[in-house]
């Protein structure tokens, strides 16, 4: 496989981790500093500021060197080990968003993502595997936030009225929330299609920029969350048929009896 796609998923995730650990680190002093502490266990210990700000420290320097591509493995390893930390440290730090991070970023360990755009003279092509599986969590978040939005109160527009800070008449959030769950639940399978991967993505692209846009709050962390889906936009866009993989790579997944004429659909 070509570096390239893993690399810009790799500089899309170590960007993404800065802005949610600048994110996590102003959460944690409020809590610090007197605001209402809701652990996820009693055994763990209250946050205080010397290990806030050396966890911000930590991540950042590390998400720098998965950025440029330095040291990525021990670097990736430690946003692993930070974020899954975070998420046990106070129940206010868990959103989605950041557990589809830290899901990615562990599956970015194995994936060779140094070989390209790197400071790391290591080159050559990277594994499919953890690709694979960044592709499936990407659909997968797709295919339930769509599921989960499937109900009377959302279809009616009634929460998007509330979140959007545009004055819209009553049928267009209608039509806005209809068409979100169909655009989710499109993306769900039709990055997966070679004959519809580029309009999926284009409509991805879309849905992102219109939730940035329209969206009354929140917008830095929605901005992260859609560096994160698109970045992996590339992965769907560049993947092989299975006529024209490498023949090792497909003996290597135990394909080597299929034609090489197959495609994939």
């Amino acid at each position: 496989m070509k570096p390239e796609p893993i690399a810009m998923v790799r500089i899309c995730l170590g960007i993404v981790t800065a802005i949610n650990s600048l994110e996590i680190h102003g959460l944690l002093t409020k809590i610090a500093s007197g605001k209402i502490r809701l652990p996820v266990h009693g055994i763990l210990p209250a946050p205080t500021q010397p290990f806030i700000d050396a966890y911000l420290v930590i991540a950042l320097v590390s998400a720098f060197a998965v950025v440029v591509g330095w040291c990525t493995v021990p670097a990736a390893s430690i946003l692993t080990v930070l974020n899954v930390g975070v998420l046990f440290w106070d129940q206010q730090t868990y959103s989605s968003h950041r557990l589809l991070m830290t899901l990615l970023m562990a599956f970015l360990i194995f994936a060779q993502s140094d070989a390209a755009w790197s400071l790391s003279r290591r080159h050559g092509e990277v594994p499919w595997w953890p690709q694979l599986l960044m592709m499936t969590q990407l659909s997968v978040c797709y295919f339930f936030a769509a599921v989960s939005k499937i109900s009377v109160v959302f279809l009616s527009g009634v929460p998007l009225s509330i979140w959007v800070w545009a004055p819209l008449p009553w049928w267009v959030f209608t039509l806005l929330a209809v068409a979100t769950v169909a655009v989710e639940l499109y993306l769900a399978v039709g990055l997966w299609v070679r004959s519809t991967r580029v309009k999926a993505a284009v409509l991805g692209f879309a849905l992102h920029l219109g939730i940035v846009v329209l969206m009354r709050e929140e917008t830095v962390p929605l901005i992260a969350f859609a560096v994160t889906c698109l970045g992996l936009y590339w992965l769907f866009l560049s993947r092989p048929t299975i006529g024209t993989a490498p023949l090792a790579a497909v003996r290597a997944s135990g394909l080597g009896a299929i034609s090489p004429q197959a495609s994939d659909s």
